[in-house]
């Protein structure tokens, strides 16, 4: 009888394993621009914002070839490649030269974002 009852209780924790494999998606990392958006004015401001700046700095965008182009860009302020200091004061991800940097990008991004064409679902 035991063993009817471990048999079952299995069965239905790899029927349930089965079907979340099957209607699950994989979990992907797909940002739109205005959350980075935001996430440079987090970063600006000096808000908790480091994993997110280190999840957006690692994780290459595929779907978004403008978007990759400034993670690239916010890459090599980040690794020091332009003579900039990683690391500001009192918190900063950025040092002074890096946030100047940053809201540069930021004034390209947020062209881009004005000039995407509106879309409604209806």
């Amino acid at each position: 009888m035991e063993f009817f009852i471990v048999f079952f209780v299995c069965l239905i924790v790899l029927l349930g394993v089965a079907l979340a494999f099957v209607f699950g998606k994989p979990p992907t990392y797909r940002p739109v621009r205005r959350d980075i958006l935001q996430l440079f004015v987090d970063v600006m401001e000096k808000r908790d914002a480091l994993s997110r700046w280190d999840m957006f700095l690692s994780i290459p965008i595929t779907h978004d070839a403008e978007l990759e182009q400034i993670r690239l860009n916010c890459l090599s302020i980040a690794n020091g490649t332009d003579d900039f200091m990683s690391k500001g004061i009192d918190g900063a991800i950025l040092n002074k030269e890096g946030m100047m940097q940053l809201r540069v990008i930021a004034a390209r991004l947020n062209k881009l974002i004005e000039a995407e064409p509106d879309s409604r679902l209806f």
